[in-house]
């Protein structure tokens, strides 16, 4: 049997290679829809455990790995889930930053990614590793699922590999970072909905060197173009955001809505026609998409009362949208990461909810089964110029890991 010091004594020796793997991870840039360089670091690594790797493209160079890992007797199936993609560098004052440099310094990683989640994604391939090497074999199945398109919704990831009937588990963990403090690692629990959606608004338009004709045939919005449209939209839209603020919290964090960008024209010298305006708006669990449709309709729809020429189109799918997901904190998963926790590090992890969203929500849409957040790196940090993971926080995570899979799978 192996024991908790075992994996102490393993990672400790071993902890050069744990951090290589990282640092290849975060020198391989791979913001959403360039996947490929940190994929191929991936599957480099993923190599080397000598388990059955699958590979599946559904847009070229954006793959997606199943690994698995068949133990000599049934049982479960565990679930590693991560996404290889990353959010675009930040820009920064520092002429020295470089957002993929995967630097080790004052105790941590530094590099875009190294929170979310490129350390919590190495932390679980050498969490796998590590027991190979033990000798462990699992009772059931162990997974490592690493998917593209993470940031972007998921359609050309863990959408489609659910949809094709790939990704099958009982339980499992989102190594999405879910540390507070350089040197804890806490469980989320639980997150909100994430509904993004798009207004399209029309207006009249024409060459700028002169006032919009409202009489010409063209033109049947009243003489306003696409951005004067939009601006009424977008007035209506900050009014409804401030109502939506005053709902009470619930135990999943507070609704909000967000207008994130606009784009409208096509030339300096044209008036717009066409304006587009995305929104980012947070659900829960009080809350459906169908509600959250209606309250946006009606916001608009008041916009066209007091102006009859406003003219739009609302589209609630222009990206997926991300189910709440809501884990039971009494669920075998969830108690054998506290105590792996309590027994690697000393103290059980604190639970909590937040607001955001994971490719794990979706999974367990599909089929079921409790896939917590347990993973390296600090909440607060993410896509920040100074995006950096602890390194005892790295460590842990890898020990927390063997310990919950031997714990569940042994």
């Amino acid at each position: 049997m192996i024991t908790v010091a075992d994996i102490q004594k393993k990672v400790d020796a071993c902890q050069d290679e744990a951090l290589q793997c990282l640092v290849e991870a975060i020198q391989s840039p791979s913001p959403t829809g360039s996947e490929l360089p940190m994929a191929q670091t991936m599957k480099k690594w993923l190599d080397k455990l000598d388990i059955q790797v699958d590979a599946y493209e559904y847009e070229k160079d954006r793959p997606n790995f199943i690994a698995t890992w068949t133990g000599s007797q049934e049982g479960k199936s565990f679930l590693f889930n991560g996404h290889m993609d990353v959010f675009p560098a930040t820009e920064s004052g520092d002429p020295n930053y470089n957002p993929w440099s995967g630097e080790i310094k004052d105790g941590y990683v530094w590099g875009r990614g190294t929170s979310d989640m490129k350390g919590g994604d190495c932390a679980a391939l050498m969490a796998v590793k590590f027991l190979k090497e033990m000798g462990f074999d699992p009772k059931g199945k162990i997974i490592l699922n690493y998917v593209s398109d993470e940031e972007s919704g998921g359609e050309k990831g863990i959408l489609s590999l659910l949809n094709d009937n790939l990704i099958q588990a009982d339980f499992g963990i989102s190594m999405e970072p879910s540390s507070q403090t350089d040197d804890t690692t806490d469980v989320m629990v639980g997150h909100g909905g994430v509904y993004p959606c798009k207004i399209v608004v029309y207006g009249d338009g024409g060459h700028a060197a002169k006032t919009i004709d409202p009489n010409d045939s063209d033109n049947i919005y009243g003489g306003e173009h696409a951005i004067q449209k939009a601006m009424k939209a977008v007035a209506a839209l900050e009014k409804l955001a401030v109502e939506i603020s005053k709902k009470p919290p619930t135990v999943l964090g507070q609704s909000h809505l967000a207008v994130t960008k606009i784009n409208a024209g096509i030339a300096v010298n044209n008036y717009p026609r066409r304006a587009e305006i995305c929104i980012d708006r947070r659900y829960m669990e009080n809350e459906t998409p169908e509600s959250v449709d209606a309250e946006i309709i009606a916001a608009l729809e008041a916009v066209k009362q007091e102006d009859p020429t406003f003219a739009y189109e609302f589209h609630n799918h222009y990206e997926p949208d991300t189910p709440v997901f809501i884990n039971d904190e009494e669920s075998e998963i969830v108690k054998a990461i506290d105590a792996s926790c309590e027994a690697v590090c000393g103290r059980t992890p604190k639970h909590f909810t937040k607001v955001g969203g994971c490719d794990m929500a979706y999974v367990k849409r599909a089929i079921g089964g409790n896939y917590p957040w347990f993973g390296p790196g600090l909440l607060k940090g993410i896509a920040s110029a100074d995006e950096k993971v602890p390194v005892v926080n790295y460590l842990n995570c890898i020990k927390v890991y063997m310990a919950t899979l031997v714990k569940l799978m042994g």
